[in-house]
Formats: structure tokens, C-alpha cells, sequence
């Protein structure tokens, strides 16, 4: 099957009732194919990503959809619920025990921007758009896990909640800097542990502070790693020693 066609109203929602119900037996990819639930889309032609990680995938989105308008596909909410579909089976795989369902905003891409990030494709998508490789830190997990596609990375999921700081190259870029490996580009072991100084679960709270002196998405950069608290300096001391 190829992917050539997006839901139509009915068909967005009757994915969400199939969702709402629990997610029965296989996923209705059928309502991508039928006239009453979909409509066709020019220049969309997409087989089924053949990637390894959630990286993968959104470098892969990002050179498939390259053809359509970029800022309404932004938005597309038909769209992306159309691509979460498709790959339905590798966001939610069919265990023996049944789907492991997230909340329906990662299958269906929620009208509240404040949600836009929980979204399991779009995100990718996003991210490698708006950070390039940078965007391993926030999409990757510190090791291989299976079914990868399925969950958001350690240290999205604690930066999630500020959409500013995941639209700011300056900001990511420090992070990277901070926590990733810089051979492979994943975060390093621990960064979202809950028993550690100057993780990335602080960095949060430090930035939400910061926010009362300085405007913190526009940092330019170096300037976060000079005014982190003490706390931070054992990562600064990792990032050094690599550097050197």
C-alpha cells in the first residue's frame, strides 16, 4: 500500500472513534483508500519508511514531503493523522496483549498547539526540520529500545512542555552540547535521571527561571553554559573532556 490520500473529516474522526474504543484488531488503514473517508492529495506518493529510530523518520518525512507546501503542512492536521495511520502499527505496535495506547494527541494531531509536540509524527518531522542533526538529543533514546518509534525520547518528553525552548536553534544547540554524545548524537546515559545534579529535569526548572532576567530563547551562543548553576558542572566537565 502506498500512501496517496489523506482522511477526510469523517474519516479523521472515525480513526478516532476506532482509537476511543481501544484500538481493536488491525488499525483501519482502509479509510486511507476509500472516496468516503479520504481525499486525494497531488504529489503524494509515500511506501512504508523503512527507518530505525525516530531520527530516521523524520529526516525520511522531511525529504518525502519536501514537495508539498511546508506551512500548511505545519498545520495539516488531516495529514499528519493520515501519516500516523499508515504507520499506525509501528507508533503502536499490536502487542499479544493488545495496543499500548498513548493519549489520542499521538495519533491525532490535537487542535491545541500547546499538543502539537506530543504528536509521534509530526514531531520528527519538526524537529529535524528545525534543529538538522541537532535533533538527536530531543528524538533519540540514550540506548536501543525496541519498537523505537513508539515513544518520545528521554529529553523531549522533559523539554516538551516549553515550545519556545524546542523552536530555539540557540537553546537545542546548547543542550546538545551539554548532554549529547557526540559520536553517535544520542543524549548521554542518565540525562533525565531524577538523582542527579544538572540533568536535564533541572534544566527546565533553571530555564523557567532564567525567563525572569533573560530572554532565554535567544541566548546567544555559549551564553547558557557560562550562567548554569554549579550543579550543571558535572556535564560541562564531560563536554569538556570530549572536546579536548
Amino acid at each position: 500500500m502506498r500512501l496517496t490520500r489523506r482522511l477526510n473529516e469523517d474519516g479523521l474522526e472515525d480513526f478516532a472513534a476506532w482509537l476511543a474504543a481501544g484500538a481493536l484488531g488491525s488499525a483501519p488503514r482502509e479509510l486511507l483508500i476509500s472516496p468516503a473517508t479520504s481525499e486525494a492529495v497531488p504529489g503524494l506518493s509515500l511506501a512504508q519508511p523503512k527507518v530505525d529510530n525516530r531520527y530516521d523518520l523524520g529526516v525520511w518525512l522531511n525529504e518525502q514531503l519536501d514537495n508539498l507546501d511546508q506551512v500548511e503542512l505545519a498545520i495539516d492536521r488531516r495529514m499528519w493523522t493520515s501519516l500516523a495511520l499508515f504507520i499506525f502499527d509501528d507508533i503502536c505496535p499490536p502487542f499479544a496483549s493488545g495496543r499500548k495506547l498513548a493519549k489520542m494527541y499521538s495519533y491525532v494531531l490535537s487542535t491545541d498547539y500547546r499538543h502539537y509536540y506530543r504528536h509521534l509524527v509530526r514531531t520528527p518531522w519538526q524537529l529535524v526540520r528545525d534543529h538538522g542533526k541537532n535533533s538527536r538529543l530531543l528524538l533519540l533514546s540514550s540506548s536501543d529500545r525496541p519498537f523505537p518509534l513508539r515513544t518520545h525520547g528521554e529529553v523531549l518528553e522533559q523539554l516538551a512542555g516549553r515550545a519556545g525552548v524546542l523552536r530555539s536553534k540557540s537553546l537545542i544547540a546548547e543542550a546538545n552540547r551539554l548532554y549529547g554524545d557526540p559520536k553517535t548524537g544520542r543524549p548521554r546515559p542518565r540525562v533525565a535521571s531524577k538523582n542527579m545534579g544538572g540533568t536535564v529535569r533541572r534544566l527546565g526548572a533553571v530555564l523557567r527561571q532564567f525567563d525572569l532576567t533573560y530572554d532565554v530563547e535567544n541566548l546567544r551562543s555559549g551564553v547558557l553554559m557560562s550562567i548554569l548553576p554549579k550543579e550543571f558542572d558535572r556535564w560541562h566537565a564531560i563536554e569538556s573532556a570530549v572536546a579536548a
